[in-house]
């Protein structure tokens, strides 16, 4: 009688238990181990992991890298979308900037208002701005609290910005409620000033009318060609004639310390004192619209020692 294969199997070895009921992971490990070779190993690894992500709804590295790059096929995702939409408002948000303090006023006030004026004066008509009126009335508390300056300064500045023709006083104080005062525009006071013949000092701040700065330039005129005649009279030995009358005519605005610069240079080159003044025109170019007190005072020494001579 022939032995079934089952019997052979009993009778010779023991028959083998069969594996307990063990975890996935577990299981694809023994049967990795059982794989001969590294690429069959790789497979069951590979099934098992795709069937965990399956079980689980876990997108894969695929999937994922396909939503990326739906934006270049044109298939924006609700994800991808997101991303853009912050991007660009971070690139449309304005970077903070600090607050300029400085406030830009017309070059007219510029020229013609003191710190304290424009402070006052810059305060007052952005109060007429606001309430659309060039009228309104300024109490000195107010004024105080809004400028940080104190009761003197207040008043002396509106006193001066009167004077300037920037305000006008049209109605006297009111207790609290301070005096009715008119703010003009820049345009009305420069066209208010240009009817005056008001004149401010760019520099000091202070008002010379059109008949004083006048007289005064005159006079600075005259000042200059009296020290020039006595410049060129003591270095050339020349007298001043009408030649160089009608020759100074051209170099009236040129200040004596240029002048004397020149004549001294021309002299100690030449040696010739019998030049007129015209023949000093090419050096008092030269020159230039300033020169250093040392050098001059140094062309002044180097005089005398030839004159001694």
């Amino acid at each position: 009688m022939k032995k079934t294969k089952e019997d052979a199997t009993s009778a010779g070895t023991p028959k083998k238990k069969k594996p307990e009921n063990k975890g996935r992971l577990s299981s694809m490990l023994e049967s990795m181990q059982k794989r001969s070779s590294p690429v069959k190993a790789h497979r069951v690894a590979t099934k098992y992991f795709d069937d965990f992500k399956k079980d689980r709804s876990i997108t894969s590295i695929k999937e994922t890298q396909k939503e990326t790059t739906a934006v270049d096929t044109g298939v924006v995702t609700a994800k991808s979308s997101a991303v853009d939409s912050a991007v660009d408002q971070k690139a449309k948000k304005p970077s903070s900037t600090k607050p300029q303090n400085k406030i830009s006023q017309p070059k007219i006030l510029e020229d013609s208002h003191t710190p304290s004026e424009s402070k006052v004066y810059l305060f007052m008509k952005e109060e007429t701005s606001k309430k659309k009126s060039s009228q309104l009335r300024f109490g000195l508390k107010e004024l105080k609290e809004k400028t940080g300056l104190s009761d003197k300064t207040i008043r002396n500045a509106i006193h001066s910005l009167e004077e300037k023709l920037s305000i006008k006083v049209v109605e006297p104080s009111l207790g609290v409620y301070g005096r009715k005062i008119r703010v003009f525009e820049p345009e009305e006071i420069s066209r208010n000033r240009k009817n005056a013949g008001l004149i401010i000092d760019s520099t000091t701040k202070r008002i010379i009318d059109r008949a004083t700065a006048v007289s005064t330039a005159v006079d600075e005129v005259l000042e200059y060609k009296d020290k020039v005649k006595s410049l060129y009279e003591s270095y050339t030995e020349n007298k001043w004639d009408e030649n160089a009358e009608k020759f100074y005519k051209s170099i009236n605005n040129i200040k004596p310390e240029i002048i004397e610069a020149a004549l001294i240079l021309g002299i100690l080159k030449d040696g010739d004192k019998n030049k007129q003044i015209s023949d000093f025109k090419i050096l008092i170019k030269d020159v230039g619209d300033s020169i250093p007190k040392p050098y001059l005072n140094h062309l002044r020494d180097v005089w005398k020692e030839r004159k001694v001579k």
